[in-house]
This record gives C-alpha cells, sequence and structure tokens, in this order.
C-alpha cells in the first residue's frame, strides 16, 4: 500500500491533472474540479417540483406534450459549468459525461422521477459531426441514466438528417429555424407505446428537444427529457 501511494504520488508530480474550472492542479481524488469549483456548480433540482412549476417542462408548453423533464446543472455563460461541458463537447473529455451522469443518477433515484421509462435515446448528432468530433458528447450521460434505470439506450433510431454548424454561436431564432426537419425516426414499429426519455447536453431554447420529441409522440411515444443542463439565456 505505501508503495502504490508513493507511486499515485510520483505520477501526479509527473502527470499533473487541471481543474477544467480553474485550471489549478487537482489531486487524484478530485474530478474534473477542483472543490472550489465543485461547489459553483449550482443545481437545479427540477425533479423535485410539480410539473406546473418546473421550467423546463413550461418551456414546451404549446409546443409538444412532455410526460417530465429536468435538468442537473445549470448552465451560466462564463462559469464553471460552461467550462465543464465545453470540455466534454470539444476537448474530448468523454468521461465528463459518465461523472454527471452518475451523479444526476443518484439524484433522480431519490425520488424515482423518471420511473415508468421504457427506452433512452439521445438526441443525435449529424453523421458528419460525429466522425469529426470522434464521439456524441450525451452518450455516456444516456447510458449511465438507462442503465440506472434498467431500460435500453439506443442510438439507431432517431437520426439527424441535416448538418448544421454549431447551434451554441447561432441566435435563438436562428436556432429555432436550422433545428426544423431536421431528424428522422429508423422505426416506428419498435417504439410504439413505450416511455422514451430523451437526453442531451443542454437545453436553452428547447427547439432541438421540442422537434425530437414531435417525431416521437406521432409515432404513439411519450416522452420525457433529461439534460445536463438547463440554460435560461435564449
Amino acid at each position: 500500500m505505501v508503495f502504490f501511494s508513493i507511486f499515485k504520488d510520483i505520477g501526479a508530480f509527473l502527470f499533473p491533472r487541471y481543474c477544467l474550472g480553474c485550471g489549478q492542479i487537482i489531486s487524484h481524488q478530485e474530478q474534473f474540479l477542483c472543490v472550489a469549483c465543485r461547489h459553483e456548480l449550482r443545481q437545479t433540482n427540477f425533479h423535485l417540483l410539480s410539473q406546473e412549476c418546473n421550467p423546463m417542462i413550461r418551456k414546451f408548453w404549446g409546443r409538444v406534450v412532455v410526460q417530465k423533464a429536468a435538468a442537473l446543472l445549470y448552465y451560466e455563460k462564463g462559469a464553471v459549468s460552461q467550462r465543464l461541458i465545453h470540455a466534454l463537447k470539444y476537448h474530448d473529455r468523454q468521461q465528463v459525461g459518465l461523472w454527471l451522469g452518475q451523479w444526476y443518477a443518484t439524484e433522480l433515484a431519490q425520488t424515482g422521477y423518471f420511473a415508468g421509462v421504457d427506452l433512452v435515446l439521445p438526441v443525435p448528432l449529424h453523421p458528419k459531426k460525429k466522425k469529426k468530433r470522434g464521439y456524441n458528447q450525451v452518450t455516456l450521460f444516456g447510458e449511465t441514466l438507462a442503465q440506472a434505470l434498467q431500460v435500453p439506450y439506443r442510438e439507431d433510431i432517431l437520426l439527424k438528417q441535416t448538418y448544421n454548424s454549431a447551434q451554441a454561436k447561432k441566435h435563438w431564432l436562428e436556432r429555432q429555424k436550422t433545428t426544423a426537419e431536421t431528424f428522422v425516426l429508423t422505426s416506428s414499429e419498435q417504439i410504439a407505446g413505450k416511455h422514451i426519455l430523451i437526453v442531451d447536453d443542454i437545453v436553452t431554447t428547447g427547439a432541438t428537444l421540442a422537434q425530437c420529441a414531435a417525431l416521437l409522440i406521432a409515432a404513439g411515444v411519450k416522452v420525457s427529457f433529461a439534460c445536463m443542463a438547463y440554460s435560461n439565456n435564449e
């Protein structure tokens, strides 16, 4: 045990790990963020609110019927939450998605908020974008929630048909327009009558999630949403 501890100390010295929030060196006990940055993350606790008081559900009123909707964190520009998710999306820090999924699964298990879900689907990336990035940033998050709910996770049912440039850099009205009619279902028969949880990284205007939900609902599906983060900045 002593030698193992010494080995870890030498490894930490030779290959230091840096906080994704502030850039400071972190210990091997800390995951991605130092203690100070970890405490800066604000949880939404939407899963503890009634349907009427849940801001994420209200975002979709008049657009699509949503059974349940929740997000782990508030997404704040210039804050730790933005730097954390940007590291996941643009800097190949895929394990951040796993970490957020495990964290959220633990929170959700206390209330059984998504009990009754039959299947988990991610908001898909266009194949061209997935090839360029090398992964869908939602995969590990979605797989972890699916495992906690003991239901399948599928990436072959909902596909993105149109390639768009980065949505985060667009005005909210542009995002509403460019997400229209870009998704397709590969099989309606496999999902008819099911309750599907759609997972994504950040919900801002909700345009992307609404488009995905509309397709699924038209196929006879009930839909819920789970996201890593929720943004009020539309």
